[in-house]
């Protein structure tokens, strides 16, 4: 039963506004404000430090980003110059190679004529040597023939049928030669 009594005893309220010991408020009041005190005093700093570093921080995100963005805006639209150049580009290097190509066929095709020429020039003077050495052949042979004809003129006395049939039968060689 003292132990019933004791534990009413230590229920008791102080006043209506004050439910409990008047000592455990003041103690536990003061030590609250003083460590809302320390708080505000030694943390406070240090809390809006890291609060504007996070503030600073995220401004300087947002302008790198919105530089970035900037420079992507920057190339994309010279990226999209360059390729609505590119038919421009394509147009100008197809007409260099349609000139370059037309450069090299009006050379080649004069190479060709100058090569042709130089061999119509060639073919002609062996027309002319192979002539003049046909020509040069035919002068000795028909030269043998008539050193020929005329020993064996010598070599018979000549009448008029020894004569007659001395020519048909120089006649007849130099046919069948031919």
């Amino acid at each position: 039963m003292n132990s019933i009594v004791l534990a009413a005893e230590a229920g008791a309220e102080n006043s209506f506004l004050l439910p409990h010991d008047i000592n455990e408020v003041i103690w536990g009041g003061s030590a609250f404000l003083i460590v809302v005190a320390l708080i505000v005093w030694k943390g406070g700093p240090a809390i809006k430090a890291m609060w504007y570093g996070r503030i600073d921080k995220i401004r300087t995100e947002i302008e790198t980003g919105e530089s970035a963005r900037l420079a992507a805006e920057a190339e994309l639209a010279e990226v999209e110059a360059r390729i609505a150049d590119a038919d421009a580009e394509r147009s100008r290097i197809l007409a260099e190679g349609r000139e370059a190509a037309d450069t090299v066929k009006a050379q080649l095709v004069a190479k060709a004529a100058s090569d042709a020429e130089d061999v119509r020039v060639r073919g002609a003077a062996d027309i002319e040597s192979s002539k003049s050495q046909a020509s040069s052949d035919l002068e000795a042979e028909v030269g043998l023939l008539a050193i020929g004809a005329a020993e064996a003129v010598v070599a018979h006395a000549l009448d008029e049928q020894v004569q007659s049939d001395l020519v048909d039968d120089y006649i007849n060689k130099v046919g069948t030669q031919r």
